[in-house]
């Protein structure tokens, strides 16, 4: 009962773990992006299941990056480039017939001429002749932070929100008071009046990592100043797609933007967690020094820009615009806005946070629970496969379906909770067996032979400790004359012939599967049957007893040797229901058995020398021995009995040993048999006249001797006509 309530105490204490982790998962980012094992463990977790997802083979030819890369840097020179040579890369994607063109860059210091014509203008005057061709538009970037105080210094940030930005705010519908986190817009990286000024357009372009140094998260919006405004992903997609989308704020973790192509959820701070696409080898990538080379009427440059979203952007090594993300260390810090911008134009969005919580606890429940369920079936066996199905079909789920559909799953402490219980149960478990073994070692090696033992501890369920019903053959022997072999020796070489004759006894026993149930003075007690289930068990025992008499022979020629009498010993085999089990008390007990047919197995030891034999069976012990088995032993009847105690008579029989002088007289044996029928059927005289040949050839057999005596005081005085053949034992 401890055992279990140990146990269920661990799974219990396992779920509100695996619970409370996923809660706190969910809601650290929300709360001033404290970060924890939790958020930890189930972020980088996703990264590990999304990478999984990733199809290299894919690319969005709608998006294409404009790389300022080592090897332009090595062929222009160093950055930054003058305006002028990058008004030339405007002039050659205008050409190429590039639709929207998205500066991963900042302008926000005016260029020294160093002629009469400013770069500045330069710039601007070939990115106003991009956008004067239909359809086609600019965006330069600015940057945001969270606003954490009233008080703003406007040495830093702008007051209000900048006139330039009014143009591209978003539509909203928010409840009552929601709105998100305010932002403020900084001075110093905004772009120059002389960009700023005209219809160009401006993003936010400002990410946070998370508190484990990697970018997953994405501001898509930014509330300044109660005003909602586009990032750069999402102004790429509104000018490619001319479309305006609607921010609905329901309430704090209820924010969607609306767009044709689905609900994009967002948090307080207006952020989405990126579904990556993939990396630079999933969209057209091309170096600034070939595009500059390129003739302007290039095909192949056709093909590759014209009507596409172009994002011009560093991926030099030294230009420290490098990013942690989930598809590796040192990414560009452009793919975050080109993924973006995959996610918006094709609808790969995440789902709420509600939802995918609500699948997160469901799939706690199903796992937990039904592992727990699994165990109560006691199958180690059944429990593996169990976890393991579980775990894969959640790994399948989230892979080919979850992820496809945008659940952000906590599978992490999901599969926690259910290899976490499993491994709680398994090793109570394994403590357990490890402890039950012991004790069954403790209790039973002093019983049974070394291959019973671990035959129990390989299987202890063959073993109930405890008193319980069970059919066994019973085993008692007894010294004969121990008292006058007592007197002759000291109680040093009293123990001494004792033990090594205990011994033999104990050895033979074990190698026949019995199990010893106790030393009494010169006698033993045994059983087959029990507390291992033992097929033939009186097979067993009447195997065994012939062994213990053929053995002693040589015993006693060891003790003549020595000077010491010989041994003679009787038999008595029972076979019958007993209890079976640890018997005493709550301190001291001992495995032994209690019952009926103990006592009339040693009632049939005490008639060994009655009757003058070594073995003497019941007709219970020999009934029970199929036909096949018993035809290996040779049995002699030796009386019809009713011994003290009992009120049934029954049939005892010897069995006639290999050494005994029977053994190979069967002509004598049939005689005695015929006889002894004669003897049941009051044909007395008969019976008399073959017991006293029998006697004649064997005068040292004391069953015939008293066949004789018995049917020469019938003869005298015949038995009353009830009579059937029951000798009476008044004595035990």
């Amino acid at each position: 009962m401890i055992f279990k309530i140990f146990q269920y105490f661990g799974l219990l204490f396992i779920l509100l773990i695996s619970t409370f982790s996923i809660i706190i998962s969910t809601s650290e980012r929300e709360v001033q992006h404290k970060y924890s094992y939790a958020s930890f463990l189930e972020d980088r977790f996703f990264d590990i299941r999304m990478q999984f997802n990733l199809d290299t083979s894919k690319t969005d030819s709608q998006i294409v990056l404009a790389a300022i890369d080592d090897i332009s840097l090595n062929k222009i020179g160093r950055w930054p480039w003058s305006r002028a040579k990058q008004a030339q890369i405007v002039d050659k994607l205008a050409s190429f017939g590039a639709k929207i063109l998205a500066f991963d860059i900042f302008y926000s210091e005016p260029e020294i001429a160093c002629n009469n014509e400013s770069p500045d203008l330069v710039f601007k005057n070939s990115l106003s002749k991009f956008q004067a061709i239909p359809g086609n538009k600019v965006i330069l970037p600015y940057s945001v932070e969270l606003k954490d105080s009233s008080k703003i210094n406007e040495d830093i940030y702008y007051k209000e929100v900048p006139d330039q930005l009014l143009n591209f705010m978003i539509d909203t519908k928010n409840a009552q008071g929601g709105q998100l986190k305010q932002t403020l817009v900084e001075k110093k990286v905004f772009p120059i009046s002389i960009l700023a000024n005209t219809d160009f357009g401006i993003s936010h372009i400002e990410a946070k990592t998370d508190p484990d140094g990697v970018f997953r998260h994405y501001p898509l919006v930014t509330n300044v100043d109660s005003f909602y405004f586009p990032s750069f992903a999402l102004m790429a997609y509104q000018f490619f797609t001319n479309e305006k989308p609607i921010l609905e704020i329901r309430s704090r973790d209820n924010i969607f933007l609306h767009t044709k192509t689905g609900n994009v959820f967002v948090d307080s701070e207006g952020e989405t967690k990126i579904r990556w696409f993939g990396d630079t080898t999933n969209f057209p990538k091309v170096s600034i020094i070939d595009i500059l080379n390129a003739k302007d009427n290039d095909p192949k440059m056709i093909h590759v820009f014209k009507n596409k979203i172009v994002f011009v952007a560093s991926t030099a090594f030294g230009a420290n615009d490098l990013r942690n993300t989930p598809l590796q260390t040192n990414s560009p810090g452009v793919l975050s806005h080109m993924n973006m911008t995959n996610m918006l134009l094709n609808g790969r969005y995440f789902v709420s946070e509600i939802q995918s919580t609500k699948i997160s606890w469901l799939l706690l429940g199903i796992g937990t629970l039904s592992v727990i369920i699994t165990m109560l079936f006691g199958n180690a066996i059944l429990d593996l496969i169990a976890v393991n199905f579980i775990i894969f079909s959640f790994l399948i789920l989230d892979t080919y379906y979850l992820i496809p559909h945008g659940y952000n799953i906590r599978l992490f402490f999901c599969l926690f909770s259910v290899i976490a219980c499993y491994s709680w149960s398994t090793f109570l478990h394994f403590y357990q067996s490890n402890k039950d073994k012991a004790k069954i070692k403790g209790t039973f090696s002093r019983y049974l032979a070394p291959s019973i033992v671990n035959d129990l501890l390989k299987n202890p369920e063959k073993v109930k400790l405890g008193g319980e019903r069970k059919n066994i053959t019973v085993f008692f022997s007894d010294v004969r004359d121990f008292t006058s072999i007592s007197e002759k020796l000291t109680p040093e070489q009293l123990s001494h012939v004792i033990n090594k004759y205990m011994t033999m006894m104990t050895d033979t026993l074990f190698e026949h599967k019995g199990t010893l149930d106790k030393y009494i003075g010169d006698a033993m007690v045994a059983y087959w049957g029990a507390p291992v289930e033992l097929d033939n068990h009186p097979y067993w025992a009447i195997k065994g007893a012939i062994a213990m008499i053929e053995r002693l022979p040589a015993l006693n020629q060891e003790f003549i040797k020595e000077g010491f009498p010989e041994f003679r010993h009787g038999i008595g085999l029972n076979t019958g229901d007993c209890s079976v089990g640890n018997m005493g008390s709550n301190q001291i007990f001992s495995y032994t058995a209690l019952g009926d047919s103990m006592n009339l197995g040693a009632r049939l030891e005490s008639l060994c020398k009655y009757y003058g034999v070594q073995i003497n069976i019941s007709e219970f012990t020999k009934d029970a021995i199929p036909a096949n088995l018993a035809s290996e032993f040779i049995f002699r009847t030796l009386d019809k009995v009713q011994v003290k105690g009992k009120e049934k008579a029954l049939t005892i029989y010897e069995v006639i040993h290999p050494s005994h002088f029977l053994a190979k007289d069967s002509i004598a044996l049939i005689a005695h048999e015929a006889a002894f029928e004669k003897y049941l059927h009051r044909k007395f005289e008969d019976a008399l006249i073959a017991f006293q040949a029998l006697h004649e050839k064997y005068p040292q057999d004391k069953s015939f001797t008293r066949m004789i005596e018995t049917c020469t005081k019938f003869i005298e005085v015949p038995p009353p006509e009830s009579w059937d053949g029951t000798f009476i034992h008044k004595n035990k």
